[in-house]
């Protein structure tokens, strides 16, 4: 059968059987000569043996679960984020976030079927994240918190916080001129205002409400009890040691049942600690310091340059004059303006701003060491997917950490299953097992190899093929 006829007969409601000379479970494990039934958006039957012949087969190619994303940023841009307050618990970046940005369509036919999208990292408590499909879903049913069919499979699958600079980075502690005249503006002040949110939500919860009213303020502090009491994931954005550290610090503190380090750019230097803790890390990407600064634009210090040039010697102008300063100050608020006006930096996230300082001890070999400590890793792109070229889309991420040693079949454990589970969605996606959604990529070889492509990209049995998609 053609891949055509395959599209044809699948739009049309058809079942499928997908054969493949290596199948990657999604657990480490390899079947050879496998054979998948798909039927109404899931996994109905695997086995081994020779291929039917109503099966799509394609010599030499392997089958995989769909990759999945665990930190993400598509279809959220510096718009969505709220930064009128610090602390944001019941903000939902299922309900700001671009379903149609093509970032999800590039990602889906290079074989990332789901993703977690997490709220952008310049509020302290930033807000809820969401677990989505990258292509697919239903108008109808796009909201349904478990469906098959669904686009957005999980609204609030966990809270956010952030330790790195990102939170504090620009602020201000609120001059009357200043267009960010907000704290936290270090560290310090970051962990101060996290503490002083909990132990607030602390006494909200042990003191019986008055009110019959159930207010907004009620609603953060109900989400924030949710985080203490396990009933949510905490996700803390942590890139140096130290924030891992006062991660650690704080989880000991107050309790968190179930903690993630997001990003966690310098964890493999504290790694027997998060073993220890039992700690997952959802990793970031790790690009070159070309690429960054390619991504982030101009940094802080080189705007002030432009801004307010050095002083000029008159003598190096031939006026012969005494030699002394001719310096052009700039004030502050209008420096701050011409901030707004330099666009690669307006629209640089916080994730971005954050990177270009904190990432310089990055390591491509961060989930080869995580994997020899006995921490749970998984991989995400970032804003790897904005990108039309894919230098930085979670595949090439993936692909980098096999190239520094990680083992093949550990890395597609760790995309697949591994990340399926980080989410929360261990038992819908994420295997190549009955019952479970039909993702699942078709590669043309090795998964992992530099050569390889998707030749067939499914989501809930459906084929994800509209490259003119992603071209617009």
């Amino acid at each position: 059968m053609t891949l055509t006829a395959i599209l044809l007969f699948s739009f049309q409601g058809g079942d499928l059987v997908l054969s493949a000379e290596r199948l990657h479970i999604g657990d480490g494990r390899v079947m050879e000569n496998a054979v998948v039934e798909i039927a109404g958006g899931r996994i109905a039957r695997v086995s081994t043996g020779s291929p039917p012949s109503e099966a799509i087969h394609v010599e030499g190619a392997h089958l995989t679960p769909g990759f999945v994303d665990t930190y993400s940023f598509m279809g959220i841009g510096p718009e969505t984020v709220e930064e009128a307050r610090e602390v944001t618990a019941s903000h939902r970046v299922a309900d700001t976030a671009s379903l149609g940005d093509p970032a999800f369509a590039r990602a889906a036919i290079q074989g990332v079927t789901a993703a977690y999208l997490s709220p952008d990292s310049m509020n302290v408590i930033g807000g809820l994240g969401a677990v989505v499909k990258t292509a697919g879903g239903r108008v109808p049913d796009l909201f349904a918190p478990q469906n098959s069919g669904a686009r957005v499979v999980e609204r609030d699958a966990a809270l956010k916080i952030t330790l790195s600079a990102d939170a504090s980075s620009g602020n201000s502690t609120g001059h009357r001129r200043s267009l960010r005249g907000r704290r936290p503006t270090t560290r310090m002040g970051t962990t101060w205002v996290l503490r002083n949110a909990f132990h607030k939500a602390a006494a909200w919860a042990a003191t019986p409400s008055v009110n019959s009213v159930f207010t907004l303020q009620d609603r953060e502090m109900a989400i924030l009890v949710d985080a203490l009491e396990g009933r949510i994931p905490v996700r803390v954005q942590a890139r140096r040691t130290h924030d891992v550290q006062t991660a650690l610090r704080l989880q000991e503190e107050f309790g968190w049942p179930r903690m993630i380090v997001e990003e966690g750019t310098e964890s493999y230097l504290c790694s027997s600690m998060l073993a220890g803790a039992g700690v997952p890390v959802a990793a970031g990407p790790v690009f070159d310091d070309i690429s960054r600064s390619i991504a982030a634009g101009p940094s802080l210090a080189e705007l002030k340059a432009m801004a307010n040039p050095p002083a000029v010697c008159c003598e190096d102008q031939g006026e012969g004059h005494e030699h002394g300063e001719a310096f052009i100050p700039v004030d502050s608020f209008a420096f701050e303006l011409l901030l707004l006006t330099v666009p690669r930096y307006e629209s640089a996230s916080g994730f971005l701003r954050g990177r270009r300082s904190e990432a310089r001890k990055a390591s491509p070999a961060l989930a080869r060491l995580l994997e020899e400590a006995g921490v749970v890793h998984t991989f995400g792109a970032g804003e790897g997917h904005q990108s039309q070229d894919g230098e930085a889309s979670l595949v090439q991420q993936i692909r980098t950490a096999v190239r520094h040693g990680l083992e093949p079949t550990v890395a597609i454990r760790m995309a697949t299953h591994d990340a399926a589970r980080l989410i929360g969605q261990g038992d819908n996606f994420g295997l190549v097992r009955a019952g479970y959604d039909a993702d699942l990529v078709l590669w043309s070889g090795p998964p992992m190899s530099a050569s390889s492509k998707p030749l067939l990209v499914l989501i809930d049995g459906k084929p994800v093929t509209d490259i003119q998609t992603v071209k617009r």
